[in-house]
C-alpha cells in the first residue's frame, strides 16, 4: 500500500512539474517583455529561484530536522551537490540535444566566472576552514553575502529587450500563472522526491542489504537530487524547445548559483552542514564538471548537440560510479 501510494506521488508530481514549468516560461517571458527585462536576467533570477524551491525545501527541512536531533545536516549537502551535477550534465545536455544553446558574451563576462567562483568557494569552505569538514554559520553567512552581491550584479545588468519572439500574455494573467507555476514545480518536486526516496530506500535496504547510511547517501546524491532538479530539467527543456535559449542556459547557471549561495547559506545558518567522505569527493568532481562546462561556454558561441551528448554521458557515468561506490564495488 505504501509503495502504491508513493508511485502515485511520482505520477502526480511529474504532471505538476510539467505544467508548472510551462506556466513558468509563459509568465516569465511576459513579465520580461512588460518591464523590458531581458529573458536572460529572468532566467538567472526569477525562474532560477522558482525552480530551486524544491532544493530549498529539502535542504531547509533537513537542517531543521538535524537541529532538533543535535546532528549535522549531511543530506542537505548531498542534495545540493547532486542537484548541481544533474543541472550541469543531464539538464544542460538535454537542452543542447533538443536545440543547440547559444552562449552570449554577457554570460562569458559575468555568469560563467561567477559560477566557477562560487563552486570553488563552497569547496574551499568545506575543505580548508573546518577540521571536521562542516559548513558552520559564519561560513554560511559568507555565502549569503556573496548571494547578495550576485543579485546586485543581476539587477544592475543591461536590461535592454532582445528582438527574439517571446510568448506574451496579459500581465495580470502572467502574475497568476507565475504563482501557479511556483506552486506546481514546488509541490511537484516534493511529491516526486518523497515518492522516489521511499521506494529507493526500501529497495536498497531490503533487496541489497545496504546500510541506511549508505542508502541515504546514495539517494541524496541521485534520487533526491534528480527529483529536486526535475523543475530545472522540464523548464530548461521546454525553453529550448520553444527557442528561449537564454532562459534554458540562464536557468541552469542561475539555479546552481542559487543552490550554493542561497540554499546552502540559509541551511548552514540554521545548523552545521556535514560532509561525509563521499560528498567531499563529489565536490571535487563537480568542480571538474563545472570547469568543463565553463570552458565550453567561454570558447564556443553555442553548445552543440555533440556537447549535449558528452554532458549526458558524464551524468550516466557519475550515477554509475556512485551506485558502484555505495555497493562497495569501487
Amino acid at each position: 500500500m505504501q509503495i502504491a501510494l508513493n508511485i502515485l506521488f511520482l505520477v502526480v508530481g511529474f504532471i505538476m512539474l510539467i505544467k508548472g514549468a510551462d506556466y513558468f516560461i509563459v509568465s516569465s517571458s511576459s513579465i520580461a517583455r512588460k518591464f523590458r527585462i531581458s529573458p536572460l536576467i529572468i532566467g538567472l533570477t526569477l525562474v532560477a529561484f522558482g525552480t530551486s524551491l524544491p532544493e530549498l525545501a529539502v535542504s531547509f527541512a533537513a537542517s531543521i530536522s538535524a537541529k532538533s536531533q543535535g546532528l549535522t545536516a549531511d543530506i542537505a549537502m548531498g542534495n545540493i551537490i547532486g542537484s548541481n551535477m544533474a543541472n550541469l550534465t543531464l539538464i544542460l545536455g538535454t537542452s543542447a540535444l533538443i536545440m543547440p544553446v547559444i552562449v552570449k558574451k554577457s554570460m562569458r563576462k559575468k555568469e560563467f566566472p561567477f559560477l566557477i567562483g562560487t563552486t570553488i568557494l563552497l569547496t574551499a569552505l568545506a575543505y580548508l576552514f573546518q577540521a571536521d569538514k562542516t559548513i558552520v554559520w559564519w561560513e554560511a553567512l559568507i555565502l549569503l553575502l556573496a548571494f547578495g552581491y550576485y543579485m546586485y550584479l543581476m539587477i544592475t545588468s543591461d536590461k535592454d529587450m532582445t528582438e527574439e519572439h517571446i510568448p506574451f500574455v496579459d500581465i495580470k494573467k502572467a502574475i497568476i500563472l507565475l504563482f501557479i507555476g511556483i506552486a506546481g514545480v514546488s509541490i511537484g518536486g516534493f511529491l516526486v522526491t518523497e515518492g522516489a526516496e521511499f521506494i529507493a530506500i526500501e529497495l536498497l535496504t531490503n533487496s541489497f542489504n545496504m546500510t541506511v547510511t549508505k542508502a541515504t547517501t546514495l539517494v541524496g546524491l541521485s534520487i533526491v537530487a534528480l527529483g529536486t532538479s526535475l523543475p530545472e530539467l522540464v523548464t530548461s527543456a521546454m525553453a529550448a524547445k520553444k527557442g528561449e535559449a537564454d532562459i534554458a542556459l540562464g536557468n541552469v547557471i542561475g539555479s546552481n548559483i542559487f543552490n550554493i549561495l542561497l540554499i546552502v547559506g540559509l541551511s548552514g545558518v540554521i545548523v552545521p552542514l556535514g560532509l561525509n567522505q563521499d560528498v567531499l569527493i563529489d565536490m571535487i568532481i563537480v568542480i571538474g564538471v563545472t570547469s568543463f562546462v565553463v570552458f565550453l561556454g567561454m570558447t564556443k558561441n553555442k553548445l552543440s548537440r555533440l556537447d549535449g551528448s558528452i554532458m549526458l554521458f558524464i551524468y550516466v557515468s557519475y550515477i554509475t560510479y556512485i551506485i558502484l561506490r555505495a555497493l562497495s564495488i569501487v
